[in-house]
């Protein structure tokens, strides 16, 4: 898709708000495979380590790379941050129990 708008001979601002709407389109396409990956990592729980899911899931869907790496990326960084969000709220109790 790219390669053919690189041919063209395109306006200066038409070649911006189609560069623009690419790179948006990329991002919705990613993040809906995040979302679909960390369904599929919730889905298994415990039977799958969270790396042999993802692993499945990129297998089953094949994106291209680095779409495949940039997907994985987000899902760890995703499931890190929520993680370390819930030990937070863990810590928090602890300190709000241990002041009653």
């Amino acid at each position: 898709m790219i390669g053919w708008w690189k041919k063209q001979r395109l306006e200066d601002p038409v070649r911006r708000r189609l560069l623009f709407a690419l790179a948006r389109a990329e991002e919705e396409l990613i993040e809906t495979h995040v979302q679909n990956a960390l369904d599929v990592v919730d889905a298994v729980g415990d039977s799958l380590t969270v790396g042999r899911a993802l692993e499945l899931y990129l297998e089953a869907l094949e994106p291209e790379e680095p779409r495949a790496t940039i997907i994985a990326k987000r899902v760890l960084a995703r499931l890190e941050r929520e993680d370390a969000e819930r030990a937070r709220r863990r810590k928090r109790r602890r300190r709000s129990s241990a002041d009653d």
